[in-house]
């Protein structure tokens, strides 16, 4: 069997973003789940800006500097009202804000200061227009996060969770195999931790030698057999399905009654980005449960703290 050692440890901070405009935070739930199963420690993050504080302080750099602190310091005190349940619980909790901008930035930059073994933020359904000019925050992170990102969808239980992970074990889709490892480790950490099913998911091309489509299926099955035998895994968790993943995830998914879909996002060119996105991306929107989408190892976000506009501020 492929080796899962544990790798999470007690000084490994899960970032939880937070909105602090919206009514209910599924993703508060789903971390404090994680680190209570996990022993991992929690930080509360919001990442706020106001673009009317701005504009109306534009002429008076007194009056504007307090506004901002009297900004953070109200998302700090919801913060903290936030965590005392969770505190009271025995979760290691700790919160922090900050002015940055865009958000998937402040984000990024919290995510490296942290060290976050997992980033987890709520998600919604993101409209047409947004999708095609990549102008929302979730699509940025799934690019440039490089933490695993945790993508919680609302009104979704997590008892006992099944955990589908996408792997490519001919790694034709341009994986490396140690993201195939990376993946499987973490479903199988979470899986443990939470008491859950573990299944396997691989799309091939039919048509990538359409002289002899039925030695491309054995060629894919054979390996994907192997894998899951390394991995001990039944064949009733083994799936194998001729097709695009964009296409069939949502569709298993909603058959097996997965709580979690895990994925990789490996790094693409801008311009390949603007054309295709990445398969992570383009089933964002039609599946019904929770993503967690991974970097490969060696993974370098182009978001750093050079990049840090003027006036940003991060305080605990």
């Amino acid at each position: 069997m492929i080796s899962v050692g544990k790798t999470m440890t007690k000084t490994q901070c899960i970032l939880i973003i937070v909105d602090p405009h919206a009514d209910q935070h599924p993703a508060v739930d789903r971390g404090m789940l994680l680190a209570e199963q996990l022993g991992m420690r929690v930080d509360l993050f919001v990442c706020d800006y106001s673009a009317q504080l701005v504009s109306g302080s534009f002429f008076d750099s007194d009056k504007f500097k307090k506004a901002k602190v009297s900004f953070l310091h109200d998302n700090k005190q919801f913060l903290d009202e936030l965590a005392g349940p969770y505190l009271d619980q025995g979760i290691d909790v700790t919160t922090k804000v900050a002015w940055d901008r865009p958000l998937y930035e402040g984000i990024i930059r919290q995510a490296l200061h942290s060290d976050a073994r997992f980033v987890i933020k709520d998600t919604h359904y993101h409209s047409a227009l947004s999708r095609m000019l990549f102008a929302n925050t979730d699509w940025q992170l799934i690019r440039s996060c490089p933490s695993p990102l945790w993508l919680v969808q609302p009104e979704r239980k997590f008892t006992r969770p099944v955990i589908l992970a996408a792997v490519d074990p001919l790694h034709e889709h341009d994986k490396p195999a140690s993201l195939d490892i990376r993946l499987m480790s973490e479903a199988f950490e979470i899986g443990d931790a939470l008491d859950g099913e573990v299944h396997i998911v691989h799309a091939f091309n039919p048509y990538r030698d359409p002289d002899d489509p039925d030695q491309i299926e054995n060629k894919h099955a054979e390996a994907l057999t192997a894998l899951a035998d390394k991995l001990q895994l039944p064949a009733e968790r083994t799936h194998m399905h001729a097709g695009n993943p964009a296409d069939l995830l949502p569709q298993l998914s909603t058959d097996i009654g997965a709580d979690l879909v895990i994925m990789g996002s490996i790094a693409r060119s801008r311009m390949e980005n603007a054309i295709i996105g990445s398969t992570a991306e383009n089933v964002l929107d039609r599946l019904g449960c929770d993503v967690l989408v991974l970097k490969p190892k060696g993974f370098i976000s182009p978001v750093t703290f050079k990049t840090v506009p003027k006036g940003a501020i991060f305080a605990d």
